[in-house]
């Protein structure tokens, strides 16, 4: 557990100080690769794993297409928080004008790069002597407390929002993560979906309940994962043979 707690320690701390406050590609992508760098690093001198099982190791696999499918409906799900606020409050919720080339910063970091963290290794490796239930419990309070510094920079009403649904959507994105075959692209997805807020300007009349919104929809939405997948692994039945 020591070398657990140590490697995970150092990898938030890369992910931590490289995190951009606007996650720009270029930017995104030299936070994505020094975390992924610290991750292999990490997997090789504290835990043994050899070079040429790293990919596997980290979660860098291919995802099963029907977990894939399942994470975009959902994903699809968490982006529909904006249009129904709109609708349901009048406040205008807009897109920034950079936001298309924003996205793909959003996915590097807080999609790909927190979830090779999160998922990659310190779910997997919780997971390799627990039960789904024990690691997903084991998890849960150690991406709580990466989410501390929000607490201390935003105040209490964000940075207890934030703790709690990094806790919460351990349950869904460890097992779009199983279901995906130990791949992070699958909840890379969702987690980036859930983080879009970054691309939009939200009137300052609104952040409170626009945050309230965000955080409903972080709790209730990706916990659709898990009868989306039910239904894909579902065999299909065969025409009956007359």
């Amino acid at each position: 557990m020591t070398r657990f707690l140590t490697g995970f320690a150092l990898i938030w701390l890369v992910l931590y100080v490289t995190g951009p406050r606007v996650p720009t590609p270029g930017t995104a992508t030299a936070a994505l690769t020094t975390t992924a760098a610290c991750a292999a690093t990490v997997a090789v001198l504290l835990h043994g794993t050899p070079w040429r099982d790293l990919p596997t190791s980290l979660g860098l696999t291919r995802p099963r297409p029907r977990a894939l499918a399942a994470a975009a409906v959902v994903a699809a799900g968490c982006l529909a928080v904006y249009p129904l606020f709109t609708l349901l409050t009048g406040y205008r919720i807009t897109l920034r004008t950079d936001a298309a080339w924003l996205l793909l910063g959003v996915f590097a970091y807080h999609g790909l790069a927190e979830e090779l963290a999160w998922r990659g290794y310190a779910y997997d490796r919780l997971r390799r002597r627990r039960s789904f239930s024990r690691a997903v419990m084991a998890s849960m309070p150690l991406l709580a407390l990466t989410h501390l510094p929000v607490l201390l920079t935003t105040g209490p009403a964000v940075g207890i929002a934030a703790m709690t649904v990094a806790a919460v959507t351990t349950w869904p994105l460890a097992h779009l993560y199983e279901q995906a075959g130990r791949s992070i692209w699958a909840p890379a997805l969702v987690h980036a979906a859930i983080d879009t807020f970054k691309l939009v300007t939200v009137p300052a009349e609104a952040t409170v309940p626009f945050s309230l919104a965000l955080s409903a929809m972080a709790l209730v939405v990706p916990l659709a994962v898990f009868p989306l997948t039910r239904v894909a692994a579902r065999p299909r039945r065969g025409r009956a043979a007359w």
